[in-house]
């Protein structure tokens, strides 16, 4: 098993450097690769910040990519990215809706939006 960073895994959804996206197409492809939920943050991040990716791109893109990723939390995960491009909260806070939405998880905030779905 193979751990990636974001800056990996984001050159094989960008294609933005040939070599860098096929070597990461090969790992895909002959290793098991195993994301952390850090990484998907920055990949989120990132997407949005630096590459003004729209949210629906990021929720299909990165949903497609965890097909081929193992993920802790698989399923909460694309549920976090469905209510990243559904609403207007942090992908974080996804995160912990996706939490309480799936497995009834008790979550505290001060968030008012964040509150507000908690509902």
């Amino acid at each position: 098993m193979v751990y990636a960073d974001a800056n990996c895994l984001l050159r094989f959804i960008l294609n933005d450097n040939q070599e860098m996206a096929d070597y990461t197409e090969n790992l895909l492809n002959t290793q098991e690769v195993y994301l952390l939920h850090e990484v998907l943050c920055e990949m989120v991040y990132v997407l949005r910040s630096v590459y003004q990716t729209k949210r629906k791109d990021i929720n299909n893109k990165l949903s497609a990519l965890l097909d081929y990723l193992t993920i802790n939390d698989s399923d909460i995960m694309k549920k976090a990215l469905q209510f990243y491009e559904e609403t207007s909260l942090d992908f974080v806070d996804c995160i912990l809706l996706s939490y309480f939405k799936t497995n009834s998880i008790q979550i505290a905030t001060f968030d008012k939006k964040l509150k507000n779905k908690l509902k």
